[in-house]
């Protein structure tokens, strides 16, 4: 709620200082000062609307549990023989390597 009622406040500083520089450029017969304010209000919006999504993306990432698995800790028995699966499925090792190091995994246990 905090980030709407701060973009409205610069949304209105914004506006006052195009009035500011439009009544400026009225007094030189120039248009140049409320094109400058316009650019210069177009810039902050955009740097705001980019900050407030920012934000909000930061809050969400916060709010995410994280799965972090200590390097102490080793993969489950099941774990490893999925990726023993895998290895044999890919032709990585025989087979008989494969009977020898699933019995391993399982007498590890």
């Amino acid at each position: 709620m905090s980030i709407r009622n701060n973009l409205a406040s610069c949304t209105l500083a914004c506006i006052i200082a195009t009035s500011t520089f439009t009544l400026s450029s009225a007094a030189n017969a120039s248009d140049a000062g409320a094109f400058i304010g316009g650019v210069f209000a177009t810039k902050l919006l955009g740097n705001m609307r980019r900050s407030a999504d920012a934000e909000q993306e930061q809050a969400a990432a916060a709010q995410q549990p994280i799965m972090v698995q200590s390097a102490s800790s080793k993969p489950s028995a099941e774990q490893r023989i999925k990726q023993l699966d895998k290895l044999a499925a890919g032709g990585y090792i025989t087979p008989a390597e494969y009977k020898k190091k699933k019995q391993a995994i399982i007498n590890s246990m």
